[in-house]
């Protein structure tokens, strides 16, 4: 490691390493375990007497009413039956498209899920000039139970 006499070394002075650590630190930070959100009350019961819906591409969640962000949780454990799912994925764009550089879509609509069964909350979306975007929400099977999948 280079210093000139009584200065920091080099690496310190490159502002491109010290993103780098910065970086390297907060990512770090993020790989934090998100939590199962148990959504029905009373005693706990078997997994296979619920069904649990992971929130996959979804930063945030609203299952007839409970409201439920990615940020802190992975999936939700709730009692079979037919519910009303929101969900909302953040896409990155390009400047163009958005000068934030990021577009929120929302979709929803109406899932009867079976005890013992996994689904998963997806999108995904096409690229360049008139993207199209897609939502979905499969089962642990990969069938589609709601929604069209990207082709």
């Amino acid at each position: 490691m280079k210093t000139k006499a009584g200065n920091k070394p080099e690496w310190r002075r490159t502002p491109f390493l010290q993103v780098l650590i910065l970086l390297v630190g907060f990512l770090s930070a993020c790989g934090t375990p998100r939590e199962v959100y148990r959504g029905y009350s009373g005693t706990d019961l078997p997994d296979a007497s619920l069904a649990t819906v992971e929130l996959g591409d979804a930063t945030r969640a609203k299952i007839d009413d409970l409201h439920i962000l990615g940020e802190k949780y992975s999936a939700v454990k709730l009692l079979p039956g037919t519910r009303r799912i929101e969900y909302s994925v953040t896409f990155g764009v390009s400047f163009l498209v958005d000068p934030r550089m990021s577009v929120s879509r929302t979709v929803g609509g109406t899932v009867a899920l079976e005890a013992g069964r996994t689904y998963r909350l997806r999108a995904d979306r096409t690229y360049g000039p008139g993207y199209k975007v897609y939502f979905w929400i499969e089962d642990d099977t990969g069938n589609v139970v709601f929604g069209i999948k990207k082709p």
